[in-house]
């Protein structure tokens, strides 16, 4: 990911602070004999695939629309009553409907960087379409990256008056770096940031996109179920992305907790993708999965009560690589 794509992905993800997590902390440790365990990564890095993110294959959305149903729709419903984090922390605010071509999957990313959905192309710069919901209208230049010349330029979308955001009123969609925002019509606010787009008409193809495009708070779909997690467990990160072409597999699901201050990261893949950077990971398998856990700093994280990283593991089920097995309720 190049300085430029991460300081993007930082400030848009910098809005919305994520769901704390609250769960039974005396449920009991899910039974079954123990499953293989690797506690050097290496002996299996090289049979082991990146598990980030859910979305799109090619241009389809698992759980979404068809390629022949994937048409501007209506007006955004209102929003769904809220998905309980202590069930499922992973949550989708808005969801896409048409994509253009060339779009692989859509990535889902909730935590201390905020809430948000990412429709990534392919490539060293692949196209990248961020999808937010803001409580309110957010600050014209909210990213700081238009400067103080930032200007309105209106355009209808959905039915309702929305904007552009540029340096100029003759050029809507900024060198190619755009903000398109539209009210939902209960306060918030829609706002699509896109850019290395490859299209031959990137105006219309965003305007098809923000007419696509529904709200309401749905759970992400993940490839495990976690019987429980101890009060003291905060999610502070949580990402189903989709990255092949930085050397991972088609997905890769990457949990990190706070638990008295120190980082609890749990990693799934299929296998033969990209091991966790951290050394030592406790490790299991099983349906073509690969589970991992690494803890930054073991004695103040104090995981003993649920007999370490190797008890976490215990608590975990694996569901397999076919996203249509996956889960939607992630926890308990």
């Amino acid at each position: 990911m190049s300085e430029h794509e991460l300081k993007l992905k930082l400030i848009e993800l910098a809005e919305v602070p994520a769901p704390p997590i609250t769960v039974d902390v005396e449920r009991a440790r899910r039974d079954g004999k123990r499953r293989r365990r690797v506690r050097t990564y290496a002996v299996i890095a090289g049979c082991v695939t990146a598990v980030v993110a859910g979305g799109v294959v090619a241009v389809s959305v698992p759980g979404g629309p068809t390629p022949e149903h994937r048409v501007a729709g209506p007006a955004p419903a209102p929003a769904l009553p809220p998905v309980d984090p202590a069930v499922h922390p992973l949550v989708a605010k808005a969801d896409f409907g048409w994509l253009p071509d060339g779009i692989f999957g859509v990535e889902y990313r909730v935590g201390e960087y905020g809430t948000s959905s990412l429709a990534i192309g392919r490539g060293e710069n692949p196209a990248m379409i961020w999808l937010t919901v803001h409580d309110q209208e957010p600050p014209l230049d909210r990213t700081r990256q238009i400067g103080p010349g930032a200007t309105r330029v209106p355009v209808r979308i959905a039915g309702r008056d929305g904007y552009w955001v540029s340096r100029s009123a003759a050029d809507p969609l900024n060198g190619g770096d755009s903000y398109l925002r539209w009210p939902v019509g209960d306060g918030r606010w829609l706002e699509v940031h896109a850019y290395y787009l490859d299209v031959r008409d990137p105006e219309q193809a965003l305007l098809r996109v923000a007419e696509g495009v529904t709200v309401g708070e749905r759970p992400v779909a993940v490839p495990i179920r976690i019987s429980a997690l101890p009060e003291n467990f905060k999610l502070a990160d949580g990402a189903l992305v989709r990255r092949p072409d930085r050397g991972g597999g088609p997905w890769e699901l990457d949990l990190r907790y706070s638990v008295h201050g120190a980082n609890v990261h749990l990693k799934v893949t299929t296998i033969g993708g990209r091991p966790p950077k951290a050394e030592d990971p406790v490790c299991t398998e099983d349906k073509g999965l690969v589970a991992c856990v690494t803890v930054d700093r073991p004695v103040a994280a104090d995981l003993g009560a649920i007999g370490g990283a190797e008890g976490l593991l215990d608590r975990l089920t694996l569901l397999g690589p076919d996203e249509s097995a996956w889960s939607t309720k992630m926890i308990g």
